[in-house]
């Protein structure tokens, strides 16, 4: 029991004395001297790294080498700075030939790349060696600064601050590297493989959620023009080699953000944008398709144009396609917006140019569909579509709604317009229903009515928008004209309507001295009456007459022939009815007594003139001067009404349509039946 006793005393007092020895030594390492010094130097040169003259200890109880304050010059283009760096160095190693180096801890390190002078000289023979026998680096809360002294500004290409960074040796040739990040608003980490022999790195970049602003301020997105917020989140596969730079791709999500043009104040909000098929390279980046949900778009102009000039000059990357899910403001509209539960798609095609579709509600109430395409260098290749429907025109203001001295408020219609070849937009303007309430009126609205409105209560127009022209401000003009030239000229513009060539005249010319309808005459009133059909606020107003100028010389040959069949069966002692034909000689015979009579006298016989000629002259003066037989000229002018009116009723138009004026007997008429609108 005793010895027993005795050796553990022993044993103590050996620890407790080897501990104090172990103690004095560490004493004296941790005292800059020689030994520090020695070991320092035998690190440079066994990793390749040189170290600038720091404060240094070493402890033979914990095996932990420290360096207080170092700058480690690892390569050209590579340094570091640290608060501390800690080496986890065996004491048993200190008499060999290599020192065995465990871990490497460095506290709050500053890592510094100047991408211009990586790789212009090859470290040290022994770096590479060090880095992959070593099997672990580990970096905790520090800075990586990379720069680029090639180029003229020498301007930081990224500077990033982490809470960890780790590197492991992999493979003989290959290094891990992660490096993570979870502070406030800024979580993200890094993985990848660098390899050594070909200075080159793959990997992921996985971002939980960064402010916006920080990967515009490291040059991942330009915005010299423009201001950009938001909270990022991504993942990225990474590429990087000594001579191509960095390569992104990958997918992003943007969270309540919003970018605002500082040259056209275009500002665009969202609470969500997925940018998919981004990459980085060159130093420029690139999206296949942004979508944006829940987004708010405001302009103060014309949106197409103001959306072109941000497109081709402040977008902070290339974008081939952009979808858009939100309202569209005005900011000077401030009651509605302009399109609500819209959905827009844009497809840039080049500088300038692009394409686009939208769906949405204009003005918070009216369902619009608009599509075409915008090239600024071009204008008569932008194009324009639109399609609108049930528009209650209430909702413009009251100028925009102001036509010809009318305020159309409470009109409904609708709107489609078609791009054409030679630029700008053609197509319908319908009004289901018009309301028209009289500021200064320039014309007569209820006669525009009457003649535009059809048998479906609708009034229809066209509209031609030219390249660069409002389709509000195009729309307004096209209605002002059009009720101009329909006054101005209605019975061209019913024609139009009506596929009726020749167009409608008021003139209907029957045969002098006759109720007959010519070809002419039966084309004319089918095309009245295809009007009438079309139009059922038109009626119109027929006057039938019989032209002592035109008419009776016609009708006054059968009293003439009758007083001439007298006279002949008189002298043949024959009734009238029995008289056939009258022989020629006598005929003149008694034509020229007819004329004697009214006249007293002969008809003159002068120079060469022949009998034949002279009964000719006796007989048109007579026809000409016959007096009139009221009763006849009458009947003429009422056969005449009822021949234009029983016509019209066949081609199924109703009575009540047509106005009969009285019939009567003129002097002189250019016309044997006139026809007129009644509105």
């Amino acid at each position: 029991m005793q010895t027993q006793q005795s050796v553990i005393r022993f044993v103590i007092f050996a620890v407790i004395v080897l501990a104090i020895l172990l103690s004095l030594i560490s004493v004296v390492l941790m005292v800059p001297g020689r030994y520090t010094d020695q070991l320092l130097q035998q690190i440079e040169d066994q990793t390749g790294v040189e170290v600038l003259p720091v404060a240094k200890e070493y402890s033979f109880i914990t095996g932990k080498f420290l360096l207080t304050n170092p700058e480690l010059r690892i390569s050209p283009g590579i340094t570091l700075k640290s608060e501390s760096i800690g080496l986890n160095v065996a004491w048993t190693s200190l008499w060999k030939d290599k020192i065995e180096l465990d871990q490497i801890d460095f506290k709050n390190p500053r890592i510094f790349l100047d991408l211009g002078l990586i790789g212009q000289k090859p470290p040290m023979p022994n770096l590479y060696q060090f880095l992959r026998e070593s099997g672990r680096f580990v970096f905790e809360d520090g800075s990586m600064k990379v720069v680029n002294t090639e180029q003229a500004s020498a301007t930081e290409i990224v500077g990033i601050d982490f809470n960890r960074m780790e590197l492991k040796t992999q493979q003989a040739d290959q290094v891990a590297v992660e490096v993570f990040r979870d502070s406030g608003s800024r979580k993200w980490s890094l993985g990848g493989i660098v390899d050594l022999n070909e200075l080159m790195m793959s990997g992921q970049l996985s971002i939980d959620e960064l402010p916006l602003a920080d990967a515009v301020n490291q040059g991942f997105i330009q915005c010299s023009e423009c201001s950009l917020e938001g909270r990022l989140s991504t993942d990225l596969s990474v590429e990087w080699s000594i001579d191509q730079g960095w390569e992104l791709t990958g997918t992003a999500k943007v969270l309540d953000g919003q970018f605002q043009d500082l040259n056209t104040d275009l500002d665009l909000k969202w609470k969500e944008l997925f940018a998919e098929g981004f990459q980085f390279k060159n130093n420029e980046g690139f999206v296949d398709d942004l979508s944006f949900k829940e987004a708010g778009l405001t302009v103060n102009g014309n949106l197409l144009q103001q959306v072109a000039k941000s497109l081709d000059s402040s977008l902070p990357v290339a974008v081939k396609n952009i979808e858009f899910n939100g309202v569209i403001q005005s900011s000077e509209r401030q009651d509605k917006a302009l399109f609500s539960q819209s959905r827009v798609e844009l497809e840039l095609l080049g500088p300038g140019q692009f394409t686009y579709q939208l769906n949405g509600q204009w003005l918070e109430r009216v369902a619009v569909f608009l599509e075409g395409g915008v090239d600024s260098n071009n204008t008569i290749a932008s194009t324009l579509n639109i399609s609108a429907r049930d528009v209650d025109l209430s909702l413009l203001s009251a100028s925009e709604r102001s036509v010809a001295g009318y305020d159309l408020a409470g009109s409904r219609v609708n709107l489609n317009l078609a791009s054409t070849a030679g630029g700008g937009s053609r197509g319908k303007l319908i009004f289901s229903k018009l309301e028209a309430k009289p500021i200064k009126p320039e014309l007569d609205i209820k006669h525009v009515k009457a003649l535009m409105t059809n048998i479906q209560s609708i009034m229809a127009m066209d509209v031609f928008v030219r390249g660069g022209q409002s389709p509000l401000a195009a729309t307004k003009m096209a209605i002002q004209s059009t009720w101009k030239r329909v006054l101005d000229q209605p019975l061209q513009y019913l024609s139009q309507q009506a596929g009726i060539t020749p167009a409608l005249s008021n003139n209907l010319h029957m045969p002098a001295g006759r109720a007959y309808l010519t070809d002419n005459d039966k084309a004319q009133l089918k095309g009245w009456s295809r009007v009438l059909t079309q139009r059922p606020d038109i009626n119109i107003s027929v006057q039938a007459v019989a032209s002592k100028e035109k008419d009776w010389p016609i009708l006054s040959r059968s009293e003439l022939e009758a007083d001439l069949i007298e006279l002949y069966s008189a002298i043949n002692r024959s009734k009238p009815g029995e008289v056939k034909e009258i022989p020629a000689d006598i005929r003149g015979q008694l034509i020229e007594q007819m004329y004697l009579r009214a006249h007293n006298r002969k008809i003159p016989e002068v120079g060469d003139v022949s009998q034949g000629t002279r009964v000719k002259e006796a007989e048109q003066w007579l026809l000409k001067n016959w007096p009139a037989n009221q009763e006849k000229m009458n009947k003429l002018a009422v056969d005449r009404l009822n021949a234009v009116n029983e016509y019209i009723v066949s081609e199924g138009t109703g009575k009540k349509r047509i106005i009969s004026l009285p019939p009567s007997t003129v002097e002189n008429a250019k016309s044997a039946v006139e026809i007129q609108l009644l509105y």
